[in-house]
């Protein structure tokens, strides 16, 4: 009696050995797969990928994409949820977080996490945003006393610089900056214009790359200004004048 109670004794343990053992290898073999780093272009929608590997199949208790504290994307047992803002697709074993009009406000650490019956566990996607420039405009005032140059939706912050032929004039311009609420730069310089017809170039500097990302030129042709005309035309009326008599 004593024997058969110890040989199912010893029988036990060895099936709860492999079970606990098939449970930790099921386990460390449960792993999530994301994209490291996605660069994005302003105003693109963006797509991040979390796919679970698993050798076996698993219970989903809870999948989710999380940044700053807040779930985006939830599966659990009653559904797929998406925050205001985003899409969220649940397809075999992937979660997919759409985010659309990706703006610099929107850069940043991206966690997607699973709680299973296997395992807990997590991975992290870092967004970040290439070089944006909405639209530019350029005029030449009325009077052409100056010129300006406007820079909408510009990332990473940047600066005007000015030239006329080689020379950089920037020192001349005045030049001012606003951020919106989508973390993205307003951009307005203007310049006094001097004497002459040679055409202005206005670049966008971006000090963080040590790059220009936009160039344009301005063409204009100030004269000389009426005072100076006018001393002009009266020497010239002398010289006229000073020739009759000599004739």
């Amino acid at each position: 009696m004593m024997k058969q109670q110890r040989k199912t004794e010893v029988i036990f343990v060895w099936v709860l050995a492999i079970w606990l053992s098939s449970v930790v290898n099921s386990e460390s073999k449960v792993e999530l797969r994301t994209s490291t780093e996605v660069k994005a272009q302003c105003d693109q929608n963006v797509s991040l990928q979390c796919d679970i590997m698993s050798p076996s199949p698993l219970k989903i208790i809870l999948f989710s994409w999380v940044r700053k504290g807040k779930q985006l994307c939830v599966v659990n047992a009653t559904g797929v949820f998406s925050f205001p803002g985003v899409r969220c697709d649940n397809t075999n074993n992937t979660l997919t977080l759409n985010l659309t009009r990706v703006m610099p406000s929107s850069q940043g650490n991206y966690t997607c996490k699973l709680r299973s019956n296997l395992t807990i566990t997590a991975a992290n996607t870092t967004v970040t945003m290439q070089e944006c420039l909405r639209t530019s405009e350029h005029k030449v005032f009325q009077n052409e006393s100056q010129v300006e140059c406007q820079l909408f939706g510009v990332y990473p912050e940047g600066t005007v610089h000015w030239f006329l032929g080689s020379e950089n004039i920037t020192e001349s311009a005045s030049t001012k900056s606003q951020l919106d609420e989508e973390g993205l730069f307003d951009i307005r310089s203007t310049l006094p214009t001097q004497a002459g017809t040679e055409p202005y170039n206005c670049s966008l500097w971006i000090p963080s790359s040590g790059t220009y990302s936009s160039h344009k030129q301005l063409h204009y042709s100030r004269g000389l200004s009426s005072g100076t005309k006018t001393r002009s035309r009266l020497l010239l009326f002398f010289i006229l004048v000073g020739l009759i008599i000599i004739i």
